[in-house]
This record gives structure tokens, sequence and C-alpha cells, in this order.
């Protein structure tokens, strides 16, 4: 493991130090910035992807997959730094009514499930993430947000299951292999950009 680490360090230092690639690059003062916002124009979260989302949720564990009817809104409230942040889960829609809070950090928001559990979720790429450890169990979830849809992946793994690996001359690693697997592709849907 030491010896992959310092030949992925020395490939990285050569071309770094390497002169026949740094004659060949662009200064930045040269790069223009309206190609790169013409390319892709920047979204703005979460103002820009507010809406009411609706899909399957494929749930997979030890036992299979179970499939589950589901709907995620996230809408404008009169406060421009709080947010709904709803999910329905079900036919019979067991109801999640969160709210999704900017910080003073651009990258950095909070869901309020409004029982005095407060989740931290870091905002990247039109992705939110965020990791936490619950009753045992640690959870990974991401959001991807794009124009007509969004992904909702949610990793579950439980914390006794966790095992360690490595010696004094790798590094020490403790792996958590999941248990439980979500993920749902929901569809933006048209009627879905009303202020409450």
């Amino acid at each position: 493991m030491k010896q992959l680490f310092y030949f992925i360090a020395l490939v990285l230092l050569i071309s770094c130090n390497n002169p026949e690639s740094q004659t060949n690059a662009s200064p930045i003062s040269e790069v223009s910035t309206d190609s790169i916002v013409e390319t892709k124009k920047m979204k703005k979260f979460p103002e820009d992807f507010l809406g009411i989302y609706k899909g399957d949720l494929i749930v997979t564990n030890s036992a299979g997959d179970q499939i589950v009817p589901m709907e995620f809104q996230m809408l404008a409230t009169q406060n421009k730094d709080k947010y709904i942040y709803k999910i329905k889960y079900g036919v019979e829609k067991e109801t999640r009514n969160y709210n999704l809070e900017r910080t003073s950090n651009p990258n950095l928001f909070l869901v309020d499930e409004n029982n005095g559990i407060i989740l931290e979720s870091a905002y990247a790429n039109q992705t939110l993430y965020s990791i936490y450890e619950v009753q045992g169990n640690l959870l990974q979830s991401t959001e991807i947000f794009y124009d007509d849809r969004m992904e909702f992946m949610i990793g579950l793994a439980r914390v006794r299951d966790t095992s360690l690996t490595g010696n004094e001359e790798s590094a020490k690693v403790k792996n958590y292999p999941l248990s439980v697997m979500q993920r749902a592709t929901l569809m933006k849907q048209q009627d879905s950009t009303a202020t409450n």
C-alpha cells in the first residue's frame, strides 16, 4: 500500500515539474469566462430546483427489492432562507414534514426534521450530501437535482457490523458494509412551482 502511495506521489510530482507541459498551458488570464458561463449556466440552489417530484423508490436488502411509491416536495415559503422539504412514502403517503434551511455558508444547508433533529447537508454541483448516525446505523444520503428530475439515494450500514482491516505498514481501514440501499428517480411535475 505504501509503495502504491509513493508511486502515485512520484507521478504527480513529475507531471507538475514537466517543463513541456508548462509551455503548452495557457495562462489563466487568457481564458475567457464568457465561454464557460455559456456552456453551462450555473443553477441557484434550491431556487432553480423547487417543485414536486414523483416516482418509485427501490429498497434493496438481503431479502431482495421492494418498490414503494415516493413523492418529494421542495417548495418556497415566505422566508427566503427556509423551504418546505417534504417526503412522502407508500400508497398511504407516510409524510415526513421537514424544512430545508440556508446557512451563511452557501455550500451548507440544514434539514430540520421539526422534532429537535437537524441534519447538516453539504451542497456541490447540484447535489446535496449528508452522512449521519442514528440508533446504531450509519446513513449516507445523496440527492442529485436536474432540470426535469432528481435522483434520491440512501445507503444504510449497521455500525455493529463494522470490520477493521489493514496493518502497521498500511492504513487501518474500517469497513461499513451496506445492509440497505434505497434509490429513486423522481420526475419533476409540471404544476410544481407554486409558493406556499
